[in-house]
């Protein structure tokens, strides 16, 4: 699939027919790409009223295009810890893969520390595989998925395989989307050795691109997703 520089990427799945323990992780992959279009059309609209032509980007066109590269990788975030949520519960019971992964999960937090406490709320709950599956399922969307490590535990929990192995996005292309992303996030994009300017400029094209790696990346994991679903039930 080769990846635009000069447009978001639409999204190819269509809204009807989706698997119904995949309607809210359908709805927040739209919404991505909702946003990211968005905001890339915002960012045309400005520098054509401005007449920018192919110029340079002002300061506040630069954040509108480091916005849309945000939106994309929360959405992937979002739309997996979505799918961890409401499709992992189903797979721990039904799919021997994700069952291996479970199982593992829970030797562990038993021979790990605190395994007096993690027994104790087992034992107490009226349901005790329910209980580990919400603790599984805890683990894996406590905290970010915006980064490749984080990003492959929940993929490899989900019992998905081939979701980086494509030609278009591999994993070092996402590690490096990642790392850019992160830049953004968490230093505003500074960079105070630069001789001109103290926060680093982005390129239209390579943005775009970027954003439509991510954008494939999450579209790839929902169809990988919804295949297992109908390959188990």
């Amino acid at each position: 699939m080769a990846l635009s520089d000069e447009r978001v990427r639409a999204l190819s799945l269509e809204p009807s027919g989706r698997n119904p323990l995949l309607n809210r992780a359908y709805l927040i992959l739209q919404y991505t790409h909702d946003s990211a279009h968005a905001l890339l059309g915002a960012l045309r609209k400005v520098r054509e009223e401005r007449g920018a032509g192919r110029g340079a980007l002002t300061d506040e066109e630069q954040d509108l295009l480091r916005a849309m590269l945000v939106m994309a990788a929360s959405g992937l975030d979002a739309m997996t810890k979505e799918i961890l949520r409401s499709a992992l519960p189903f797979l721990c019971r039904e799919d021997d893969t994700v069952k291996s992964h479970f199982q593992k999960f829970v030797e562990r937090k038993l021979k790990g520390e605190g395994r007096e406490k993690f027994l104790s709320l087992i034992l107490t709950n009226g349901d005790a595989q329910q209980a580990l599956i919400e603790q599984y399922v805890y683990e894996l969307t406590g905290s970010s998925l915006q980064s490749m490590d984080a990003l492959s535990k929940a993929v490899n929990a989900l019992g998905l395989s081939g979701v980086f192995d494509e030609a278009d996005v591999q994993r070092e292309d996402l590690q490096r989307v990642f790392r850019e992303r992160n830049r953004i996030v968490h230093e505003l994009d500074i960079d105070f050795e630069a001789p001109r300017r103290n926060r680093r400029s982005r390129r239209i094209g390579h943005t775009i691109q970027d954003t439509n790696r991510l954008l494939v990346t999450a579209e790839r994991i929902y169809r990988k997703c919804e295949e297992k679903l109908e390959n188990v039930q």
